[in-house]
């Protein structure tokens, strides 16, 4: 989270850049939440998202000086169903760039201290080696082939873990920064984070694209958000926006994400701010009540619900299931659904019956029926197949523990493919 990005000079640009961004959604960016308060994970707004991921920043030795406040977090994300994602960063004490209050860890010094967050809370997967490591508030500002050296620490200490290797914000000398790093790194990283809060704030994708030109692998945004209000350590505003210029940074950032396939994941920061904090990008006012940027991310994620069916639908636009007629002992009816909006649905479809019987290994199969047409219409998105068992074949499917129905389906609509589709059945 940045403590200064945007001077009061340039607020009339921004009012100026602020054009309405319609939403564009893409179904493979995942979306998480970034805040430092446990009480904001058990508000029903928030869990009615459906996000998955949490992301935390703590100090690098927060093992050893905040376990109460790590567990209370861990415990609000766990009863929310998220997963956890911790970033490190400065110690609370520092007041960076003053060296008085500024304290750098050696590679050995910060190996030790997450060695043993990782021996505390094992069952955290997903670590970002240093949160925004550009930014003058970090100790390591200017000191990228230590944050390398860091991440050798980490994933060493977290084998299997997924780690972020350099994360930056888009301000400043980040893309020098960068290259240091991948120059001083013993390895290529693949997992890299960015907070694109200059992009989204000016209507620009400059921070992004400087960054996807830099580093190999996949992006994440690590944070974004809509600012609306910053202040210096006095307490004095230096920046402030309008609640629906707010808005329009979230939808930009899901523009940004949708157009860019190596972005895979974006975390939002963040829920709600206090009254007279330093960084308010809060998607409910401190007050509790409802923002637009929170409206705007509603009508995203749904938008991103829907790309991810057509999607879905695109890819496999029938579906199958098999059940039991109601009517004839010896009938399996075979149902397609069409989840294409725009075109019918039609082919053949030939079904074969797997049963396995009872302490036998060899799986038993039987042609059950000579190729049937399928065909849906635009206003009838679901059709059924009937298909009569013989005896026989009726008999072994009773006696079996497992069937399946392998369906053969040579599609003439939406388009001509053919594909095998396996459905379970129940007991007759």
């Amino acid at each position: 989270m940045p403590r200064r990005l945007i001077p009061v000079a340039l607020f009339a640009v921004l009012v100026l850049a602020l054009a309405v961004v319609a939403p564009v959604t893409r179904a493979s960016v995942v979306v998480g939440m970034g805040d430092q308060k446990a009480s904001v994970f058990s508000d029903a707004r928030l869990t009615g998202l459906g996000l998955r991921y949490a992301r935390l920043i703590v100090p690098w030795d927060a093992a050893s000086t905040e376990p109460a406040t790590v567990d209370a977090w861990l415990a609000a994300v766990a009863a929310a169903g998220m997963t956890p994602h911790i970033a490190f960063e400065h110690l609370r004490s520092d007041a960076c760039p003053s060296s008085r209050r500024c304290v750098v860890p050696t590679a050995a010094q910060y190996g030790v201290a997450v060695r043993r967050f990782i021996a505390r809370w094992p069952q955290i997967k997903t670590y970002t080696t240093w949160n925004e490591a550009n930014h003058t508030s970090q100790p390591v500002a200017s000191r990228p082939e230590l944050v390398a050296a860091y991440y050798d620490q980490l994933v060493a200490a977290c084998l299997g873990c997924t780690i972020v290797a350099g994360d930056v914000l888009d301000s400043g000398s980040y893309a020098n920064w960068l290259r240091r790093f991948l120059s001083a790194a013993s390895t290529t990283p693949q997992l890299w984070g960015l907070h694109d809060y200059g992009d989204v704030t000016y209507g620009r994708t400059t921070g992004v694209d400087t960054v996807l030109s830099i580093v190999p692998g996949t992006l994440w945004i690590e944070e974004t958000g809509g600012i609306v209000t910053l202040r210096n350590d006095a307490g004095r505003a230096t920046f402030s926006a309008t609640e629906s210029a707010a808005a329009t940074a979230i939808d930009r950032a899901f523009a940004i994400a949708a157009t860019r396939p190596r972005i895979t994941r974006m975390y939002i920061y963040s829920w709600q701010a206090k009254a007279n904090d330093s960084f308010d990008a809060g998607l409910v006012r401190p007050d509790g009540t409802t923002r637009p940027s929170l409206t705007a991310l509603q009508r995203n994620l749904a938008g991103a619900a829907a790309a991810k069916t057509t999607t879905a639908a695109a890819k496999t636009p029938v579906t199958w299931k098999a059940t039991w007629s109601k009517q004839h002992k010896r009938q399996v009816v075979l149902t397609a659904t069409c989840r294409t909006t725009v075109v019918r649905c039609t082919g053949m479809v030939t079904a074969t019956l797997r049963t396995r019987a009872a302490g036998v290994a060899q799986a038993t199969f039987a042609r059950v029926a000579s190729k049937k047409a399928y065909a849906t219409t635009s206003k009838k998105r679901v059709v059924s197949v009937r298909i009569t068992l013989t005896s026989r074949a009726f008999a072994r499917a009773s006696r079996a523990p497992t069937r399946r129905v392998v369906l053969t389906v040579a599609a003439t609509r939406p388009s001509k493919a053919t594909s095998k589709v396996t459905v379970t059945l129940a007991r007759p």
